[in-house]
C-alpha cells in the first residue's frame, strides 16, 4: 500500500524544513570559510595589512563563547526565533561589508558573523531534537552537516569566482541576498514551542547544574576539537615545509579537505543510528587517534600526504557530527542552553588548540603535534567510555 495523503504530506514538510535548514546553513558556514583563501583581497580592499585583516578572523572567533548567552533565550522564546536572530545577524553584516568597506566597519561585520552562528546553530540543533526522534537524530544532523562540506566546496569556489568577475565585495553581496532568502523560508517553517517557561533568562542552567553527563559529554566535545585544531593549524606549515605549495597545490589540498569532510558526515548521517551514537562517537576517536600518529609517517610525497589529511577530515567529521545527536539528548528540558553550552565548549577547543599548534610545531614539527594530538583524542575517548551515558538507547531496540 502506497503512503497516505497524511504520511506524504509530512514527508513533504521533512524535506521542506531540511531544505531551509540546509540552504541557510550553508549560507552561514560560507561566509566562515571565504574569508580565509581570500584575505589577501579582503586586505587589499580595505587597504590594511594582513595582520589587520587576521585580527578579524580572531574577533569572530572570541564571538562564539557568547553562545552561552542565546541558549536560555531559544529555551525561553522558542528555536525559530534564535534561527532568524543568526540568519538576520549574518545579514547585517555581509550588508555592512558590501556597501561600506571600511576597517571600522570590518570590525562590526566580523562580530557579527560570529555572533549569527552562535545565535543560529545550537538553536537549529535543539529545533531538530525537539522535533526529529531520537533513533533517528543522528540521519537528520549528518545531513544538515553536509553544509560545512558544501560551503567550502561550493563556497569558496563561488565567491573566488564572484570575485575575480566583479570585485572582494561581491560575495558579500551574495551572502546577504541568500541571508535574507534564508530568513523568509525560516520564518515560514513550523513554529516551536518554547522548552521552558520560566522567568527569567538563567534559571533553564538549572536543568544542567547536576548533570554531570551533559557537562562530560561537553567536554568530550572540547578534548577531540581541540586535538584537532592543534594539528590542523600548522597543515599548511608542515605542507609547505615538506613539499614547496603553489597555488594549483593548495587547491588540491582545499579540495580533498572538502571531500574528506563530505565523507565523514555523509558516513555519520547513514551509520550513527545503525550502529549507536556512543559507539559512532568511540569509533570515530579510534580513527581519528590513528590519523593522527599516521600523518607524519606519510610525509614522504604529496599524495600520501593528501591520503593522510583525507582519512583525518573524514574522522574527525565522523566524530563530531555523530556527537551531535548524543549530546542533544543528554538534558532534554534545557536542550537549547545545553547546545548553546557545546558550541562554546567547542570554540575553546579551537581555542586552545590554535594556542598550542604553533609552539609545538617549531618545537618538535608535526611529530609533536601529532602525539599531543593523540593524546587529547584518547582522553576524549575514555571520558566517553567511562562516564557519558548513551541516553534513550531503548529507543533503537
Amino acid at each position: 500500500m502506497g503512503e497516505s495523503t497524511e504520511e506524504r504530506a509530512q514527508t513533504a514538510a521533512s524535506a521542506g524544513v531540511l531544505g531551509t535548514i540546509l540552504l541557510s546553513r550553508t549560507t552561514l558556514n560560507s561566509g566562515f570559510r571565504i574569508a580565509y583563501p581570500f584575505l589577501p583581497a579582503i586586505s587589499r580592499g580595505l587597504g590594511v595589512p594582513l595582520t589587520a585583516v587576521s585580527f578579524l578572523l580572531t574577533l569572530r572567533y572570541l564571538a562564539g563563547l557568547s553562545s552561552p548567552l542565546f541558549g536560555p533565550l531559544s529555551d525561553r522564546y522558542g528555536r525559530r526565533s534564535l534561527m532568524l536572530v543568526g540568519l538576520g545577524l549574518l545579514a547585517m553584516g555581509a550588508a555592512l561589508i558590501a556597501g561600506w568597506p571600511a576597517y571600522g566597519v570590518a570590525i562590526v561585520a566580523f562580530v557579527l558573523f560570529g555572533l549569527s552562528k552562535t545565535a543560529y546553530d545550537p538553536a537549529m540543533q535543539a529545533y531538530l531534537g525537539d522535533s526529529v526522534p531520537y533513533h533517528r537524530r543522528g540521519r537528520v544532523l549528518g545531513i544538515i552537516e553536509l553544509s560545512w562540506s558544501a560551503a567550502w566546496l561550493v563556497g569558496v569556489p563561488v565567491a573566488g569566482f564572484l570575485i575575480q568577475r566583479a570585485g572582494w565585495q561581491s560575495p558579500f553581496v551574495a551572502l546577504t541576498l541568500l541571508a535574507l532568502v534564508g530568513l523568509f523560508l525560516t520564518w515560514r517553517l513550523p513554529s516551536d514551542q518554547p522548552a521552558s517557561r520560566w522567568a527569567g533568562p538563567f534559571v533553564s542552567l538549572a536543568g544542567l547544574r547536576h548533570n554531570r553527563g551533559a557537562w562530560l559529554g561537553m567536554a568530550v566535545g572540547l578534548l577531540f576539537v581541540f586535538a584537532m585544531e592543534n594539528v590542523f593549524v600548522v597543515y599548511g606549515a608542515w605542507m609547505e615545509e615538506s613539499f614547496g605549495l603553489s597555488v594549483a597545490t593548495l587547491g588540491l589540498a582545499s579540495v580533498v579537505i572538502g571531500i574528506g569532510e563530505a565523507v565523514g558526515e555523509g558516513a555519520s548521517a547513514g551509520l550513527v543510528d545503525r550502529l549507536g551514537k556512543k559507539t559512532a562517537v568511540l569509533g570515530g576517536l579510534l580513527l581519528n587517534t590513528g590519523a593522527y600518529l599516521l600523518l607524519p609517517l606519510l610525509s614522504r610525497n604529496l599524495m600520501s600526504a593528501l591520503v593522510g589529511l583525507f582519512i583525518l577530515l573524514l574522522a574527525f567529521e565522523f566524530s563530531i557530527v555523530s556527537s551531535f545527536p548524543l549530546v542533544s539528548e543528554l538534558a532534554p528540558g534545557a536542550r537549547g542552553t545545553l547546545m548553546a553550552f557545546n558550541v562554546a565548549a567547542l570554540s575553546m577547543g579551537r581555542m586552545l588548540g590554535s594556542l598550542t599548534a604553533a609552539p609545538l610545531w617549531l618545537r618538535g614539527g608535526l611529530g609533536l603535534n601529532a602525539v599531543v594530538s593523540c593524546g587529547g583524542a584518547l582522553a576524549a575517548f575514555a571520558l566517553l567510555l567511562l562516564f557519558v551515558p548513551e541516553p534513550g538507547k531503548e529507543l533503537a531496540e
